[in-house]
């Protein structure tokens, strides 16, 4: 019934004859069979599609070399450092040191009672009082100097061992005494950081009592470090040394640095300064050696006693005071007729190093 009506609506549509065949025919092609399958079937809504994957080969990794083997470096040597001081603990080394010279006489403490505005103030101008005073002795020292080698020139009485020491003295403090005048007038609050950090820009006569102990006490640290990490090196030396003497020309490497700080010399600079202070100061210990023999040791405070053998390279912390004897009585029978005697000394301190 709908058929029919939709076929005569479609023959007024169109005005063309058409018969019963041709409608039925049309009728008959358009209706698709419910078994056939279609040709371009549609995809459903919510189908993915794959993506394409391009197939491309590799890169071919290198083969696997294993890395030749490097030595293992050997360890640093020890080496102590020295932590920075800071402002404060300057502080009160300095007023350790300014009380422990009121206490010897020294300085003059301040009034009682005084406030630290007029404290500080005196202490300040007993400081410049006694750098003042340390300056003008070595300017009286110096005549009494120039007066003592006119009467060795002139054949008169013998160099004593006090006077041999004075002399020595006396040439060094002349020159460190420029420098040091000036940097009291212009800098005199850094004359603390010299006392710790470069002892040796001091004269003698400027020297406070416990920043002359210090100093001793760092130099001795500083050659008990040397002997620790320079000490097989010390050994070898010695075991080389033909006849129990080292001559100086034959110093090289770090022996003439290391020996610097033993005899507590400066080390700084190259080896030709550092072998021409040995050179000096071995000198010096030769004709004090030659005194002392003359003398005798009879006479010798406990401050000279350490001081010798301060100079000589031996160590005395903790040692009494026959032992101290012993050690010099057999320094000064180990020097006896020699024919090199700086050589014969350069063996003794290397030895004294390895040893202690």
């Amino acid at each position: 019934m709908i058929r029919s009506r939709v076929c005569s609506h479609l023959a007024n549509a169109y005005p063309v004859a058409r018969g019963p065949a041709l409608v039925l025919t049309r009728r008959v092609q358009t209706q698709p069979s419910p078994n056939s399958p279609s040709k371009n079937p549609i995809p459903p809504p919510n189908e993915h599609r794959k993506p394409h994957v391009q197939l491309r080969p590799a890169p071919i990794k290198p083969p696997k070399t294993k890395p030749n083997p490097q030595p293992t470096p050997p360890p640093p040597p020890v080496v102590q450092t020295v932590e920075p001081i800071s402002l404060t603990s300057l502080k009160e080394t300095t007023v350790r040191d300014i009380s422990d010279a009121e206490n010897h006489g020294i300085l003059t403490p301040p009034p009682p009672g005084a406030g630290w505005a007029r404290s500080t103030l005196h202490k300040i101008l007993q400081l410049g009082k006694f750098y003042f005073r340390g300056t003008k002795l070595v300017y009286t020292r110096s005549k009494i100097a120039r007066d003592i080698r006119k009467r060795i020139q002139a054949n008169g009485a013998p160099l004593e061992r006090w006077e041999h020491r004075m002399l020595h003295t006396q040439s060094a403090d002349m020159k460190r005494l420029v420098p040091f005048v000036l940097i009291a007038l212009v800098l005199e609050e850094i004359i603390p950081l010299i006392v710790l950090y470069a002892p040796g820009m001091l004269p003698s006569t400027c020297i406070l009592p416990s920043q002359h102990e210090r100093i001793q006490d760092k130099a001795i640290d500083k050659a008990l470090m040397l002997t620790t990490n320079h000490g097989p090196a010390l050994k070898d030396l010695t075991r080389a040394a033909n006849g129990g003497e080292i001559p100086l020309n034959s110093l090289t490497g770090e022996v003439p640095m290391v020996l610097c700080g033993l005899l507590r010399l400066s080390t700084s600079g190259f080896d030709s300064l550092r072998i021409r202070r040995i050179r000096r100061h071995l000198t010096f210990i030769e004709q004090d050696d030659a005194l002392l023999m003359k003398e005798g040791l009879q006479g010798l405070s406990s401050q000279d006693l350490v001081q010798a053998l301060y100079e000589r390279g031996v160590v005395t912390r903790g040692l009494g005071s026959t032992e101290q004897l012993k050690l010099l009585k057999w320094w000064l029978k180990s020097v006896e007729e020699r024919e090199n005697p700086l050589a014969r000394r350069v063996y003794l301190v290397a030895h004294l190093g390895a040893t202690q």
